[in-house]
């Protein structure tokens, strides 16, 4: 029986109120002077970079694009510069992210600043990844700050969520094409610097859109448009999030815990759909962050760092529909992490000593229906990090940035048991230099990536697993320029990136003569790119952005054997263009906008060989809202791929096509 997390969540959402008042109503008495911090409202465009290292490449999607009806997290970072999204159908399903043409397995997501990558296919299924609570999303390209556990090849991307403000409540439900519904309801309590955030949702739909079935074959004689089955889900999701400051100036303390529940049909191949094949993921997490001063003058800062996840996904395939081999997978992982931060602060120079702990344990069984039980896996890493990162300003216009990382990797299973999977320490060196609107940045990085436990003892029996993997090691060099200006009542920001990175012994995969995949070190791998990010800002009544990336992913292997060296799904061009008209007030009316938003993919190889091509696509997306009072009401209007193009990933997977999306939010 899979265990339920309604109860778990309700009792958690309840002490979390319950401790919030209570900390609320202590910290009032003991300053009576305190106020809450008022709020700031901040016209026109807000910033576009993140806020944890100055000196890396990076971008922030803000909480008005999260929001936005319809919206998933792989289509909000897809506008991203050096953001390259992998999709298999509507946004209920796998979908993962990769920065500079790295893999997804490269690619370390947060939530809540707990690592969501799971250690059997190495990558983050942004899928599972709610929207509807976060704040902001930070996205660092190329190099990953110094709070990030794992450096990552090609950076990393931090889901914030939302903390709490004032007293208030709220709900809100959606409504959208192809059976889409959602609501929620949300509960915030703040005094002074204290406070609690409860909310709980639910989603679901049935994702029956159409597409053009082409039969396998290359004529169009047999072509026909049906409608994707069995592609249902419902979700139900919960946030409790806590701040309690204990004394003005002294020590704060943040709890987060999330709850994720789906079950959804899996419809397979659009040539070959499967019509009773179901899967069901869930999702506990929870982390507490405790910051105190060690010194007064705010020159020595000690965190203290503690998290926790659990997650479960099983698929079943009664009729083989799936090529599984297979009935029945089950899938289930714990992870849980501490960590300690210590900062200190002085004359421009901050100097951060950290450490980390962690345990994972993965659990994977698989049954056949003619011959039973087939095979299970039981395999548990730890890993312990030490780090130093410094960040000085040696001039009033001069940062520089360094970070040193030592990782010991230990793997146990019932098949092997190792020593460290490697000593060798990861670094990397940035630079920021400010000439009045110019900002020139730049770094140089060295990472190694240990292959997870699903690549080393495989998956089932159709994904194997290689014992003798080597690590992945990688370079890589960025630079870049920012300029800034205000022309009057216009706004202007101009970001150009370069980039270059060498992957040695990256890690593929390949299908042997039994028709199983395994994965395998396929040698060397070097990637040029460019990444360009334009804002503008006109009248405070409309505001602009142009991303656009270029990649150049090539295979350099010794002694290939393909003619083809262009690596399987990256896109050597992407291009995202946004449009936004609105007019803010202070009155009743408080926002109204209209956006468009123009998208392009180019076509990508998805075999080594370059074989087969999936087309290039082209999108356009509508959309409005409307806000009265102070957050009082919203209504929130899109339409996506209003030209109903017809368009795919991964391997040919039909994705959706024109929808209309409607939400609504009331906070009182």
């Amino acid at each position: 029986m899979r265990p339920r997390v309604s109860v778990t969540v309700l009792a958690w959402c309840l002490l979390t109120l319950q401790r919030a008042r209570a900390e609320s109503n202590a910290t009032v008495a003991s300053t009576e002077q305190a106020s809450e911090p008022p709020e700031v409202t901040v016209q026109g465009q807000e910033n576009e970079r993140p806020s944890r290292d100055p000196t890396i490449a990076g971008s922030r999607i803000a909480r008005a694009e999260l929001v936005r009806p319809g919206a998933s997290a792989a289509a909000v970072l897809s506008h991203v510069p050096g953001v390259q999204i992998a999709e298999t159908g509507a946004g209920s399903e796998l979908a993962s992210a990769s920065l500079r043409g790295a893999s997804s397995a490269q690619t370390p997501v947060y939530l809540a600043g707990i690592r969501l990558n799971d250690d059997v296919s190495g990558g983050a299924d942004l899928s599972l990844v709610p929207l509807w609570m976060l704040e902001r999303v930070e996205v660092y390209r190329g190099n990953a700050p110094a709070d990030a556990e794992r450096l990552g090849i090609g950076g990393a991307v931090f889901f914030e969520p939302r903390l709490p403000r004032k007293t208030r409540l709220g709900a809100g439900a959606g409504v959208g094409s192809f059976g889409e519904r959602n609501g929620f309801v949300a509960g915030e309590v703040a005094k002074g610097r204290s406070g609690a955030l409860v909310a709980l949702r639910g989603a679901g739909a049935q994702n029956d859109y159409p597409y053009l079935d082409d039969r396998g074959t290359r004529g169009t004689s047999d072509d026909r448009v049906v409608r994707r089955p069995n592609a249902d889900y419902t979700s139900r999701d919960a946030w409790a999030i806590a701040r309690s400051e204990l004394a003005p100036g002294g020590a704060r303390v943040v709890t987060v815990f999330n709850a994720f529940e789906r079950e959804q049909g899996v419809s397979g191949l659009g040539a070959t759909p499967a019509r009773s094949a179901r899967a069901h993921s869930q999702r506990v997490l929870a982390g507490l962050s405790a910051k105190t001063p060690c010194s007064g003058g705010g020159r020595c800062e000690l965190e203290l760092k503690s998290q926790g996840l659990s997650a479960a996904y099983s698929i079943s395939d009664p009729n083989g529909e799936l090529g599984l081999l297979t009935t029945r997978v089950d899938s289930r992982g714990t992870r849980f992490g501490q960590g300690a931060r210590l900062t200190l602060v002085a004359d421009g120079l901050s100097v951060a000593l950290g450490a980390d702990a962690e345990l994972e344990r993965l659990a994977l069984d698989s049954a056949a229906s003619q011959s039973g039980y087939i095979g299970s896996l039981r395999a548990e890493r730890r890993s312990a990090s030490a780090r130093v990162a410094l960040i000085g300003d040696l001039t009033s216009s001069l940062t520089l940035s360094a970070l040193v990382v030592e990782s010991c990797d230990q793997t146990w299973s019932a098949r092997a048991s190792d020593g460290c999977a490697s000593l060798a320490p990861e670094a990397r060196a940035g630079a920021l230099l400010e000439l009045g609107a110019l900002e020139l940045r730049g770094n140089l990085g060295h990472y190694v990536r240990v292959p997870t436990l699903g690549e080393l003892y495989g998956v089932s029996e159709v994904v194997r697993g290689n014992q003798a993997l080597g690590l992945e090691r990688g370079n890589g060099a960025d630079l870049g320029a920012r300029v800034t200006e205000d022309w009057g009542a216009t706004r202007h920001a101009l970001e150009l990136f370069v980039f270059g990175r060498e992957v040695a012994d990256l890690i593929a995969y390949r299908r042997s003569s039994l028709g199983s995949a395994q994965p395998y070190n396929v040698g060397s791998a070097r990637l040029l790119g460019a990444e360009l990010d334009l804002h503008n800002e006109l009248f405070h009544h409309a505001r602009s952005q142009l991303a656009l990336s270029l990649l150049d992913p090539r295979d350099t292997t010794a002694g290939r054997t393909t003619n083809n060296d262009i690596l399987p799904y990256r896109s050597r061009l992407v291009l995202s263009e946004y449009v936004e008209g609105f007019v803010e007030r202070t009155g009743t009316l408080r926002r109204a906008a209209l956006d468009a938003r123009l998208s392009y993919r180019a076509a990508r190889v998805a075999d080594p060989a370059g074989l087969i091509v999936l087309p290039a696509s082209t999108t356009l997306d509508l959309g409005g809202s409307l806000s009265l009072g102070d957050e009082l009401l919203t209504l929130r209007v899109a339409v996506d791929d209003v030209l109903d193009a017809r368009h795919f990933d991964l391997i040919g997977y039909p994705l959706p096509g024109r929808s209309a999306h409607l939400s609504a939010e009331l906070w009182w």
